[in-house]
């Protein structure tokens, strides 16, 4: 599966035009969709006011309308100047739509109190009025005004449920953050691929309930269309380690882990907890002290970073297939960055007080480094264009990638990973209640497991991408058990019946 921009979208259904699917069959599609998606949820639905564009997307509203007018459902239908005028498949449509008996309205600054006084009408007499926003979809860019704003907010005031048709209007479909007044929609029934807007909040909320459907654009027009990866089982699974049968523990991939500070000594633990349960085959704690009741799997190498240099005197490459840097370290270690970048043997995962602006200006070659800030470190990070992270994070992954040439995780509810190649890909796995502190130094461990592992060096990507989807199950895991009790050690215990899913 793809993540798709408006344009890109676009592009896709002139590549299935191309490839002979006629854009007709598509809208007819579409509005099919729209109208069974609508009557499963809402099987009582009465009336059913379809609002209808201009566009393409007005013209998958007129086909749900004359869909269900056909199954005797009660429909009354508004359109905007021009809606359907145009000669094209909406124009069609609309034809469909009267010769099935359907009448239409004109929704204008004149009308559209009418269509609330229906809406409101219909509450106060006990039906269930539902509305089809069939306005804009993703040809929207600027902010909905004047009485289209005020129609909005009436929409949204609950006295009818509300399904829109690919994006809720008033947002921009390739957008997080919503432009200006839109739909707050009790379902979205999305068009043959999802777009930023529905998986990234803040704009994601105003979906309610998503659905996908698949209106015939063929698998190739969508796979030439976009680059970048929905993560799903199928794709992650191929990024799985293979390891021997008669592996050592230095070939399943040794973990060297950097972190912790007197303040700090469980974040190095739940790191080397991540690293542990992802796989690595030896796990190495490199700090000042360790917390009093650290898994005794984990080995101690004890290190002062004011007086000594790197590397500590027993910690030898063959135990760092993978570092991971960061989580709880103290700062005194951050001028020690340069010089254990240029010994590590391989990736290393930098995290935490490692994503330190100055720290990593000062780190040299980043190339087999994976970054993994949150928000509020992708922000200083960026700096002057940190307004990226929440009107547009696949942007702001991007161009964190690009300047420090590295992989990137922008981590949140939906994570982007990002490498300076251009790849990217999206999870939308995990749960709320993976806000909780230490839950990313349990990521981190669990990607330098990944990245330790045989041929990490070489599908850093993919490992990062598997790593990332592992750890938002297993959230969802502890989460499903613990609620909004879980603290991060619940989480790393539960990545081997994540992966389970992968291999099982």
């Amino acid at each position: 599966m793809r993540l798709y921009r408006a344009q890109q979208m676009r592009d896709a259904d002139a590549r299935a035009a191309a490839a002979g699917v006629p854009t007709a069959r598509l809208m007819d599609a579409a509005g099919a969709a729209v109208a069974e998606a609508l009557l499963e949820r809402f099987p009582h639905a009465r009336p059913v006011v379809v609002l209808c564009g201009s566009g393409n997307n007005g013209g998958d509203g007129f086909v749900a309308a004359e869909r269900l007018e056909r199954r005797g459902i009660d429909v009354r239908l508004y359109e905007l100047a021009g809606a359907g005028e145009r000669p094209g498949d909406a124009a069609e449509a609309r034809r469909a739509f009267r010769a099935a008996g359907g009448r239409a309205a004109r929704l204008d600054a004149g009308s559209y109190r009418e269509v609330l006084a229906l809406l409101e009408a219909a509450h106060a007499k006990g039906q269930a009025p539902v509305v089809v926003d069939a306005l804009f979809g993703i040809g929207l860019d600027r902010p909905l005004d004047g009485w289209l704003a005020e129609l909005v907010a009436g929409l949204n005031d609950g006295r009818a449920r509300v399904v829109a048709v690919d994006v809720p209007s008033g947002l921009d479909a390739d957008l997080a953050r919503p432009i200006g007044p839109h739909v707050r929609a009790d379902l979205t029934v999305e068009l043959a691929g999802h777009k930023p807007a529905a998986l990234f909040y803040p704009a994601r909320a105003a979906y309610g309930e998503a659905r996908l459907a698949d209106i015939g654009v063929p698998p190739e027009a969508l796979e030439a269309s976009s680059e970048v990866a929905l993560l799903t089982p199928a794709l992650v699974r191929r990024a799985l380690p293979d390891h021997a049968p008669d592996a050592h523990k230095y070939q399943v991939g040794s973990v060297c882990v950097v972190a912790g500070s007197q303040r700090y000594l469980g974040a190095a633990e739940l790191a080397c907890r991540g690293a542990w349960r992802g796989g690595a085959g030896l796990v190495t704690l490199v700090a000042r002290e360790r917390l009093a009741g650290a898994w005794p799997e984990t080995i101690l190498e004890p290190h002062a970073w004011e007086s000594a240099a790197w590397p500590p005197p027993g910690l030898t490459p063959r135990r760092a297939c993978a570092c991971v840097v960061g989580p709880g370290l103290d700062e005194a270690a951050l001028p020690r960055l340069p010089d254990l970048l240029a010994w590590a043997p391989g990736p290393v995962v930098l995290d935490a007080a490692a994503l330190a602006p100055a720290a990593l200006a000062a780190a040299g070659d980043l190339s087999r480094a994976v970054l993994t800030p949150h928000a509020g470190e992708a922000a200083r990070l960026l700096g002057g264009e940190a307004e990226l992270l929440e009107r547009d994070p696949l942007a702001a992954a991007a161009r964190l990638a690009e300047r420090y040439a590295a992989i990137v995780v922008l981590k949140g509810p939906t994570s982007v990973i990002a490498a300076p190649d251009g790849r990217q890909a999206v999870s939308t796995r995990g749960a709320p209640a993976l806000a909780s502190g230490g839950t990313g130094d349990v990521l981190a461990g669990l990607l330098g497991a990944l990245l330790a592992a045989p041929g990490g060096g070489e599908a850093a990507f993919e490992r990062v991408c598997l790593g990332v989807w592992a750890h938002g199950v297993a959230g969802e895991l502890a989460a499903a058990e613990r609620g909004y009790g879980l603290v991060a050690s619940d989480v790393a215990e539960r990545l081997p019946a994540a992966f389970q899913q992968l291999s099982g």
